[in-house]
């Protein structure tokens, strides 16, 4: 066989073995992530019972995970809300460190035709507001909002290092939106929500199994669905669409050249699986760096001809392998986390000698 197709085939085992490993993971206790949960004005009491619960998955996936949490909205006779949003970004704008901040907004929103609010207790809260909360905090940032014509936060808030989903395509999409709910449900590990068979659901595959569940409902009503969800990841404020994607791998992008949404968010996890905890909150930062250079010199492979392909891909396949080799599948198995509480939720599995994975 030429020298050329030894190669080939190495490197190519190569990519399939670390394909295989999980993506994100969670950090270590000396440096959490956060979930900041906001609660919004519920308008009828079917809604508040709905809210709370959708909350308390939030409030469970975070102690699963060992996630800093702090919860708005919920506290009797208080109508601050806004102002206790605006003190907590700010305090937390004054931490340092990697780990990231997970925002998220359960409730009603609205639009006047041009503005567009989530509804708290007391004064609501625009786009803009939170764009301008969120301007000093130096952390990846995802801004989770479930609530309905919820749509305009996308381009307002998109950026660098941050993920943005909404519930709604649009802020003309003012009904109702139950995409919060099956998101609620998901994040906190659902298996069906776990395409890529990783034992941990990402951001990304949150955000495609809770829309995939909205299009399910609203075809066994037999009724026009009024809301459509959206994933931004790449800062250029347009958003992707959940049809757009095959599996989780985004098969059109909104911009011609534009890096494709998706590929940060399935970085994130809150729950993460049994290897993915014994590596440092260093170790992951790194190989979700690594692991986005990879799938752009994918992208590029065309244009750069194979030699300089996999000149390129092999140093970082090389460190991918350093990292992993610090984390063995007999350790990991060891670090099944007990659930919190009784009955709060089964241990965390460890992950699958070799089980799929979609990175």
């Amino acid at each position: 066989m030429h020298r050329s197709c030894f190669k080939l085939l190495r490197l190519a085992m190569t990519f399939v073995l670390f394909a295989a490993l999980p993506l994100r993971a969670q950090e270590k206790k000396t440096d959490r992530p956060t979930v900041l949960v906001v609660v919004g004005a519920e308008g009828a009491e079917e809604y508040g019972e709905i809210f709370h619960e959708a909350a308390a998955n939030w409030r469970k996936a975070a102690s699963i995970g060992e996630a800093n949490f702090r919860e708005i909205g919920l506290e009797k006779d208080r109508i601050d809300d806004r102002e206790q949003l605006e003190k907590a970004l700010a305090e937390l704008s004054g931490e340092k460190g990697s780990a990231p901040l997970w925002l998220v907004l359960i409730g009603h929103g609205t639009y006047d035709g041009r503005t567009s609010k989530f509804n708290v207790r007391g004064p609501d809260f625009t786009d803009a507001d939170l764009a301008d909360w969120l301007k000093k905090i130096e952390r990846p940032v995802a801004v989770i909002n479930t609530a309905s014509a919820s749509g305009a936060f996308i381009g307002t808030l998109s950026g660098k290092n941050r993920v943005v989903i909404t519930a709604t395509k649009s802020a003309f999409e003012v009904f109702y939106a139950r995409f919060g709910e099956y998101f609620a449900r998901a994040i906190g590990g659902l298996p069906e929500a776990d395409v890529d068979n990783d034992d941990q659901v990402s951001l990304l595959e949150a955000f495609l199994y809770s829309a995939d569940q909205v299009a399910k409902f609203y075809e066994s009503e037999g009724r026009l669905a009024s809301e459509h969800s959206m994933i931004d990841d790449n800062g250029d404020q347009l958003g992707t669409r959940p049809d757009w994607f095959e599996g989780v791998r985004a098969a059109k992008s909104a911009k011609e050249g534009s890096q494709p949404d998706g590929e940060f968010a399935h970085q994130w996890v809150l729950v993460p699986n049994a290897l993915e905890r014994q590596l440092s909150t260093e170790q992951k930062s790194r190989r979700d760096e690594l692991e986005l250079q990879l799938r752009d010199l994918v992208r590029k492979r065309e244009k750069m001809g194979d030699d300089a392909y996999y000149a390129a891909i092999e140093p970082l396949l090389l460190e991918i392998a350093r990292i992993y080799d610090s984390v063995t599948p007999e350790s990991a198995a060891k670090a099944k986390v007990a659930p919190k509480k009784e009955g709060e939720s089964a241990p965390v599995p460890a992950v699958k000698p070799g089980g799929e994975s979609g990175s």
